[in-house]
């Protein structure tokens, strides 16, 4: 225990300081010294202005350390039950043997209890941003048990396990910050944490009161916290964010009564009969206690039963009894609207005061009220009980405060120092998931390369236990690369080649997302929808290979003719249609004309008026006219996809001539390399152009 305690009680309405000892079972008052916020500047146990609240804390501080002739650095503080969480935990430890538990043993097994029970809060905190997660501010002793026999205190007991559950209770770290803040203001720092409930529960409810299932309201200006006691042990803590403010805004609403001026009014309303106020209009009231109290009871209703309403759901059940404590259980008609709310007889609910407590010695008398005994309590708890203080260590160099529970590690301290434990991992890329013909795959990202944990220079882990002064480094982990893949990745297994002409050629699939036309080195994209044809036609690998193009034709006679049907094709030595089906390995023969030409287009079976031979080859003579495009042609003129061939057969009496052959052969009219003059011999002797040929005639072309 320690000598002296200094104490603050950091209210919503006003801060009170406190230096006291404990002496023979008692606490004993140095000093006590308050003042009131000279604006609003806490609401609902909240501090909103920490400077202004801190500009207060330091008034105090040089005032109690005026008075007790010594500087001030360490105070003990609790924090209101605002947003609060109450869980259970349990920790236990067994020995092989026989062994007597120590002090230190207990104290240690009670904080591994409340680790526990912070391991039940809600999961996701790492979700919810640092201002809102949970601090643990105190805890209460609910049952000890050594060798499964329930036991009044460990300490000094014989045995081989020993079990303990507390009653742990968590604030939003923004409620514990604000006060480490405000204190720091003022030059402190915090020795000890607890919550207002326990610390008020310690000083009034002694162990064998809490045999009984009574309930303790602590009714301050902004929140109501409530402890309930049952079976030898603290069974629960809550709290109600509605107190005394409520009851003041009430009544500045009802008589246009500036805040601190209702205040005023509302604390006379007990001495005097008649009351004088001025409202914000700047008129003089009188008012009469009676009238206001009658005035106010919708608003003392509202609040009781507020209260009432907590208390069933922390105790089930209406208590046999009901003790009041703070500035706001002086609320007129307060004690009569709660006795008809929970349903017990008046004379069971009593409004404790600070003058009253047979442990406390050495109060002042202007100090002996209900409102005082929150600040006697904070100081009775931290001289008597284990609270939970803090340590800090170095996180890269910054200074990061923890409450310490004794057995504090590194994953603690960078929860408390606003890092994100996930961070070290490093996160995997990001993946990506596309849907080929109906069939989803999914793609992930490379994994994340994990980051640095160092504690006082060497390597560590997020479990290593830490010291006040421990230097932590944090090194956030590398990210991986998000999913980079192409369709060439994707379709790997149904990808081959086949052989056209000799030269290899890939069986490139077709691939289309929407309206658009992608190739296999296209990278794939998240939330891709893909239709992909996988087999092929002879005629897409043509078209692919540039050999062909498909749908190309010509028209003879104003007929479609296609010039595929003119190519001749052989798969795996086999002639095949251009529109067959190829896989891979197969082996693909081509041949196509060089030249087109109108022959390859006029049908064989026209008749024939005269046949004769020309230079070796038998060559027709029909009665037959041709035009491409609209103009005269002959069997050998050039022809290109597109064009239009048309061709119609003259009269019977059809007389062919010499020079109507160079119609019907390949010959070009330019003379090839050292000659100059055609020679034409028809059946061995030079006739003139226009002689008449005879069926059967020979012919030799030449050049000399």
């Amino acid at each position: 225990m320690q000598d002296e305690v200094f104490v603050l009680d950091i209210g919503t309405r006003s801060v009170m300081a406190l230096l006291a000892r404990y002496e023979g079972e008692e606490l004993v008052i140095s000093n006590l010294i308050c003042q009131e916020h000279k604006t609003r500047s806490m609401l609902d146990g909240q501090i909103h202005y920490v400077e202004q609240v801190g500009q207060v804390i330091n008034d105090l501080v040089q005032e109690m350390s005026a008075l007790c002739g010594q500087p001030l650095k360490e105070v003990a503080v609790a924090a209101a039950g605002r947003s609060l969480k109450t869980v259970k935990g349990v920790a236990r430890v067994r020995h092989s043997y026989t062994t007597t538990f120590t002090k230190d043993e207990a104290i240690a097994l009670e904080l591994q209890a409340v680790q526990e029970a912070q391991l039940a809060l809600p999961k996701g905190q790492s979700n919810t941003p640092i201002s809102q997660q949970y601090y643990c501010v105190g805890y209460s002793i609910r049952e000890q048990r050594l060798d499964g026999s329930n036991i009044g205190f460990l300490v000094g007991q014989k045995g081989q396990e020993a079990e303990v559950e507390v009653v742990a209770t968590f604030l939003p770290r923004i409620v514990v910050d604000s006060l480490q803040s405000a204190v720091e203001y003022a030059g402190l720092e915090l020795s000890s944490i607890t919550l207002e409930p326990i610390a008020v529960a310690n000083i009034v409810l002694n162990p064998t009161m809490r045999r009984l299932n009574l309930v303790l309201v602590d009714i301050g200006a902004g929140t109501s916290d409530i402890a309930v006691c049952g079976g030898n042990s603290i069974l629960a803590y809550g709290m109600v964010p509605m107190a005394g403010d409520e009851i003041t805004e009430a009544l500045s609403d009802h008589y246009l009564l500036d805040f601190s001026v209702a205040e005023d009014v509302k604390r006379r309303l007990k001495t005097e009969e008649k009351i004088k106020a001025v409202d914000v209009l700047g008129f003089e009231q009188e008012l009469g206690c009676r009238e206001v109290q009658k005035a106010l009871t919708p608003a003392v209703d509202t609040l009781a039963a507020a209260i009432a309403q907590e208390i069933h759901a922390l105790n089930g059940k209406s208590p046999q009894a009901l003790l009041l404590v703070g500035g706001g259980s002086l609320t007129p008609g307060l004690t009569y609207s709660l006795s008809n709310m929970l349903g017990i007889p008046t004379n069971r609910i009593a409004v404790q005061s600070a003058g009253k407590l047979a442990n406390v010695s050495g109060l002042a008398s202007e100090y002996s009220g209900p409102d005082y005994i929150t600040v006697l309590g904070i100081g009775y708890t931290a001289l008597t009980s284990q609270t939970l203080g803090f340590i800090t260590v170095t996180i890269n160099e910054k200074p990061v405060r923890l409450l310490n529970l004794m057995q504090n590690n590194m994953a603690e301290a960078l929860v408390a120092g606003g890092y994100n434990i996930r961070d070290f991992y490093g996160r995997p890329g990001m993946a990506l998931t596309c849907e080929i013909n109906g069939q989803l795959h999914v793609i992930k990202g490379k994994p994340g390369r994990p980051g640095l944990l160092r504690l006082n220079g060497q390597q560590a882990e997020f479990g290593t236990l830490i010291r006040p002064g421990d230097d932590l480094v944090f090194i956030e982990g590398m990210a991986g690369e998000n999913a980079n893949v192409t369709f060439r990745d994707l379709l790997s297994s149904t990808l081959g080649s086949c052989t056209v002409n000799g030269e290899t050629c890939e069986l490139t699939p077709t691939i289309q997302v929407g309206d658009e036309y992608l190739t296999l080195d296209d990278p794939v994209r998240d939330g891709y929808i893909a239709s992909v044809k996988v087999s092929r036609t002879i005629l897409d690998i043509l078209v692919q290979m540039g050999l062909c193009r498909e749908n190309e034709v010509i028209w003879v006679n104003n007929k479609e003719l296609p010039l595929l049907d003119f190519i001749c094709i052989n798969k795996n030595g086999i002639k095949a249609d251009p529109r067959e089906e190829i896989a891979a390995g197969d082996q693909i023969t081509v041949e196509i004309s060089g030249d087109l030409v109108v022959d390859n287009y006029i049908p064989k079976e026209t008749r024939l008026a005269v046949e004769v031979t020309v230079n070796g080859e038998k060559v027709g003579l029909n009665n037959v006219e041709i035009q491409v495009n609209g103009k005269s042609a002959g069997r050998y003129t050039k022809i290109v996809p597109g064009d239009r061939v048309e061709y119609r057969f003259g009269t019977d009496k059809y007389q062919p001539i010499l020079i109507d052959i160079f119609k019907e052969i390949n010959f070009s009219p330019v003379p090839p390399p050292g000659k100059t003059y055609p020679v034409i011999l028809v059946n061995g002797e030079e006739k003139e152009y226009t002689y008449n040929l005879q069926n059967g005639d020979q012919i030799e072309l030449s050049w000399i």
